[in-house]
């Protein structure tokens, strides 16, 4: 047979090749088939969280040896990300940044990889629209942010953060895609650790996976809250993140209290006002522990921190009632969500006043606070045996790392509060 005939039969099999994939393509089952994968995959994210964390974990540090785990947890951080010894929360200062740099399109177009079909003919070019689509929380809305474009640990004046604008769903498109891609990857051989170019996404930050100037970073500030008894003992709680109910992370104990940091309302000067660890970490304590509804000042009213309970936790950490270290901030590693981390000490009588309404059940799922009395919430005994016992709850990353940090800071947590210092 002559070389032009083969050339003729091999054009016409790779025509019909192509005419077989073009027809899939287009075959409303293939895309209905398309959406039940993905929402199937996210099922199994969440099943594994642990499993994958760990995975995620080991992959990071092998990548980059700076990194390494916080105690047995499988948050990761490194020397930059943290300043040499704790600080009290004052002495971190956060800045407004503008003209911020884009996201590298290299990202991006490994973000959509494992994206669904929209229609017979096109992906969904957006995570967040697959996800509110398809597999659609709660809580899901696409509230401004702050990005973190700047991170000095180590100033001599204490730490700097520096920040500009961004929206929350622009952390959906990246982090849940991220942690989506090795899912989806590992699905066929859980536990093993994939090669690379099956991970592009997560390859594409394998070497720094902050990349502040490469990605869009929307920290979180985690919390653990200790609430400390004349005698020096503390107990903790939890929130058992709802299902359905929460964007990320569902169904895993987390810190109380834990958010974005984002501003409060729509305000033209709520990017400044708002612009505060402490106003974050105020509002998420009176959204998770007293019930109240997010807030997020649709209309541009702002929150008036002169009211309770804003005004008695100012009081409290004032007049040193209530104390809050900052540790640093640490890489939740499936994910590659960035948290800061602090540790809240309140005396237990400044606690009880503040939260005597304190909730079971918030907007984002339930509190874990042992053994309540009418007016008292006590919580869970901090101690090493008591956090050791919760290794078979399925802690978030910054709730495992936190519990850690505070039993190796616990004397100086737990000093009285005149002799407490940083």
């Amino acid at each position: 047979m002559d070389l032009e005939l083969w050339q003729g039969l091999a054009g016409l099999v790779l025509a019909g090749v192509g005419l077989h994939y073009a027809r899939r393509a287009l075959d409303p089952e293939s895309a209905s088939e398309s959406r039940r994968s993905f929402v199937n995959e996210r099922k199994d994210m969440r099943a594994r969280y642990s499993e994958l964390s760990e995975l995620a974990a080991d992959i990071h540090v092998r990548a980059r040896p700076t990194l390494e785990r916080i105690g047995s947890s499988t948050l990761l951080w490194e020397p930059v990300m943290r300043p040499p010894q704790p600080v009290r929360l004052q002495e971190v200062t956060l800045t407004w940044r503008e003209n911020l740099p884009p996201t590298d399109p290299a990202l991006l177009r490994a973000a959509r990889r494992y994206l669904p079909k929209e229609t017979r003919s096109r992906s969904y070019e957006r995570y967040s629209s697959a996800m509110g689509d398809l597999a659609r929380p709660a809580l899901y809305e696409d509230n401004q942010c702050f990005r973190l474009v700047q991170a000095d640990w180590s100033h001599p004046d204490g730490p700097h953060l520096g920040f500009g604008a961004s929206q929350y769903f622009e952390l959906i498109d990246q982090n849940e895609a991220v942690a989506h891609e090795l899912a989806a990857t590992t699905q066929r051989e859980p536990g093993r650790l994939p090669h690379w170019r099956r991970l592009p996404m997560r390859n594409f930050l394998a070497d720094d996976p902050l990349r502040l100037e490469k990605r869009k970073v929307l920290p979180s500030v985690g919390t653990l809250t200790l609430r400390r008894t004349p005698d020096g003992h503390a107990s903790f709680f939890l929130l058992k993140r709802g299902t359905g109910k929460v964007a990320t992370v569902e169904d895993t104990y987390g810190p109380v209290p834990g958010g974005m940091i984002q501003p409060a309302s729509l305000s033209p000067l709520a990017h400044r006002r708002d612009l505060s660890l402490w106003r974050v970490i105020m509002r998420e304590y009176n959204e998770e522990l007293l019930g109240a509804p997010e807030a997020k000042g649709d209309s541009g009213t702002e929150v008036d921190y002169t009211q309770p309970p804003y005004s008695l936790l100012d009081d409290a950490l004032n007049d040193g009632s209530l104390r809050i270290w900052c540790f640093g901030m640490a890489l939740e590693p499936l994910h590659l969500a960035v948290c800061v981390l602090t540790v809240a000490v309140f005396e237990a009588d400044a606690f009880d006043t503040i939260f005597a309404g304190a909730v079971e059940e918030s907007d984002e799922g339930h509190v874990i606070s042992g053994h309540r009395t009418p007016g008292k919430v006590v919580g869970l005994p901090f101690t090493e045996a008591n956090v050791s016992g919760l290794r078979a709850w399925k802690l978030s990353s910054p709730a495992a790392g936190l519990l850690r940090l505070a039993l190796q800071h616990q004397e100086m947590l737990l000093a009285p509060p005149n002799n407490a210092s940083a």
